[in-house]
Order: C-alpha cells, then sequence, then structure tokens
C-alpha cells in the first residue's frame, strides 16, 4: 500500500512527515510519492539527500509555480487536482494520502494493518479529527485491531437533495433545513463520509470525489460527487488519531480569506525553508510536539518585526476558526 504525501513549498514539514512514516511504520514496504506543486528544487534536494528511497512527481504547474517562489512572487492561485487524481490512480488499490502538515505519531504494524484494509475492502479510513467527534461516526457496525468501521447517518444521501440544502439553497431547501436543525451540525456528519486527505483511500472511493476536472478544493462538490457515484463504499475511522498536524502555517491563503486578516505566508514559508536548508531547525524527530512557536519567533524576527506580529494575529484567527467547529488546536 503506497503513500502519497501532497507538498507544496515546505520542505521544513516535508521533513517531518517523511521521518514519522519510517519512525511509526514498522515493516513499511509500499511507495512514498511526493506530490509537488512548486518547493524550489534546492528544497526537493534535501529531501531526498535525506530520504533517498522516495520518489517525487511533479505537477504541470511545477515549473512556474517554483520560479515564481524562487523570485519572490506569488504563484499563481490553481490547485492541482488532476495531477493528485491520476498520480494515486497509477499505484496500488489502497493508498494512505497525507498533506506535508501531517505526521504520525504512533507505531503501526504496517503488515498487519494493510491486510484489514484489504481484506474488509476498505473505501476510506480517517487518521485525523483533531478530536473533534462531530467529525467521526459513532455507529459502530465493526471494530478491527486499528479501525472502527462505522455506516454515517447524514440528513440525506440524495445528491440532488444535498445540493439543494447545503451548496444552492434551491428551492429555499437550505433555508428551511437552517429553520428546522442545526444547519452547520447536519453538514458536519458529511465529514464522516469524506475527507481531503489524511488516511486510507480506496482508488474508486477517490476518483468518485474527483471524477471532474477540478483546478481548486470545493468540498462541497466533492462530496456531492461522492453521493451521486452512489457507490456502496466501506467508511471508518483509526481508533485513535494516528496523525497530528498543524496550524502554525499553511501552504498559502486560499479558502481562508475569510479569516478577516491575512500575512505574507509565502515570505513566512521562505524564512522557515531557508533556515531548515541550513541546518537550523526544530526537533523534527519530537513527533508528540507541534512545531514551536518559539523557532517561528526566532526565524521570523531575524528577518522582519512587523511579519511576526501579522503572523501571531493571524494565527490566532486561523485556530479561532478550527475551535469554533469543535475542533482542539
Amino acid at each position: 500500500m503506497d503513500i502519497y504525501i501532497k507538498s507544496f513549498n515546505r520542505a521544513y514539514l516535508l521533513h517531518r512527515t517523511i521521518a514519522s512514516i519510517y519512525h511509526y511504520l514498522n515493516g513499511f514496504d509500499g511507495r512514498i510519492v511526493v506530490l509537488d506543486d512548486g518547493t524550489p528544487q534546492k528544497y526537493l534536494d534535501k529531501i531526498v539527500e535525506l530520504f533517498p528511497d522516495i520518489q517525487i512527481e511533479k505537477s504541470s504547474y511545477y515549473e512556474q509555480k517554483s520560479k515564481d517562489i524562487s523570485l519572490n512572487k506569488v504563484p499563481e492561485k490553481v490547485i492541482p487536482a488532476n495531477f493528485w487524481r491520476d498520480e494515486v490512480l497509477k499505484g496500488s488499490e489502497y493508498f494512505i494520502l497525507l498533506e506535508d502538515d501531517m505526521w504520525f505519531t504512533q507505531p503501526i504494524n504496517y503488515k498487519d494493518f494493510t491486510k484489514e484494509v484489504y481484506d474488509l475492502k476498505m473505501d476510506m479510513i480517517k487518521f485525523l479529527w483533531l478530536k473533534n467527534n462531530k467529525l467521526i461516526s459513532d455507529n459502530i457496525i465493526q471494530k478491527t485491531e486499528y479501525f472502527n468501521i462505522v455506516q454515517p447517518k447524514v440528513l440525506t444521501r440524495n445528491p440532488f437533495l444535498f445540493d439543494a440544502v447545503f451548496r444552492t439553497n434551491k428551492f429555499k431547501l437550505g433555508s428551511l433545513v437552517t429553520k428546522l436543525f442545526n444547519h452547520k451540525l447536519e453538514l458536519l456528519k458529511y465529514y464522516h463520509l469524506y475527507m481531503v486527505a489524511g488516511g486510507v483511500f480506496s482508488k474508486r472511493y477517490y476518483q468518485a470525489c474527483w471524477i471532474s476536472k477540478q483546478n481548486n478544493v470545493d468540498e462541497l462538490k466533492q462530496i456531492s460527487q461522492l453521493l451521486k457515484s452512489k457507490i456502496d463504499s466501506n467508511i471508518g475511522n483509526s481508533n485513535t488519531e494516528f496523525l497530528k498536524t498543524t496550524l502554525k502555517t499553511t501552504a498559502t491563503l486560499i479558502s481562508k480569506e475569510k479569516l478577516g486578516t491575512i500575512v505574507d505566508i509565502f515570505k513566512i514559508n521562505r524564512i522557515l525553508n531557508e533556515e531548515w536548508l541550513v541546518g537550523n531547525s526544530y526537533k523534527i524527530d519530537d513527533f508528540n510536539l507541534d512545531i514551536p512557536i518559539e523557532w517561528i519567533k526566532n526565524c521570523i524576527l531575524e528577518s522582519d518585526v512587523n511579519l511576526y506580529s501579522n503572523w501571531e494575529i493571524w494565527h490566532e484567527a486561523f485556530s479561532l476558526s478550527y475551535k469554533k467547529i469543535g475542533s482542539e488546536v
């Protein structure tokens, strides 16, 4: 079972992601494929030096984006969704898909785990939900050594009704549901069925979610496409969270425009990448801890005092957006 990592200009995080795989996945014998969308080559060269067995595949946007980043320009806002889909469909029937800001935190016997996935024909197993039980189903129908198989209960599995209630408000159905139910809570239940990354996928499940050509991440559209596919999918979540993530940086500010504050995230990532490149990094193998704020602070303050102040405000707003839906950050 292969592992794919979606990567964009955060080599200082990608290092930890890959290191955690080798540290915690006992008996791992699959491929690690980095799906990169613009990380400048000098950073990728160091990643390959550290982990010579990994494979790096580059999107069609890679050359222009990496050139822009190297010239301190903000690259075009386009997501390589078709590249992700096409690459994962070339590999193993079941695969783990990660973001470059996710890392494993506990040991897994990879061969035993993989056998359970194949034997039970799982389509999606969520590894990460930030201790927010609203994002996983409590309707458990089977427990295994590593994960729970669930049958999520959602407001409707009719894709047309889903669109009308949660995407288009056609016939004012969304407004009606808001009066009768907790609209936000009902929507969150669909994330029992769906995730962007952070766990196991089957090829047929992933293809169903990303069936049409897309250059952005429209999660509600993907949920709608999953419902339209009518595949009888086997869904679950790990018995404990296998992964952690950080909310201290992001790759871009796409989908985060509503935070009410902005920060030059490309400059921050450039500073942190450079510090990592020269060996001034946080403790990569301390997998139980998030990236230390003190490291970020020291790195940024050396370059730009105002940038650090802006980052503090942005980080608080970004964290609060997750806390508001019940996540622990």
